[in-house]
């Protein structure tokens, strides 16, 4: 059985990430190629680039009901 999105997916800022990077209950993934996120991430993210999506997002993600936030380009 799989499992779904709890709530609405929406766009956020900048700003608002920065705010809440000390907020442990926000998810904040990187879908950049690894060698990307090596180079530049933000601070507390975790690397699940989207060609590993499939197979790693269960392991990496597996509270749905978490806030997560991705991106795909730095924070800077």
């Amino acid at each position: 059985m799989g499992s779904t999105i709890s709530g609405p997916a929406h766009e956020i800022s900048r700003d608002e990430i920065r705010t809440r990077l000390s907020d442990a209950s926000l998810r904040i993934v990187d879908v950049l190629a690894r060698t990307s996120y090596d180079e530049s991430h933000i601070p507390g993210a975790v690397s699940l680039p989207l060609a590993d999506l499939p197979a790693r997002a269960r392991d990496v993600l597996p509270d749905l009901t978490q806030p997560i936030a991705v991106y795909c380009a730095s924070f800077t």
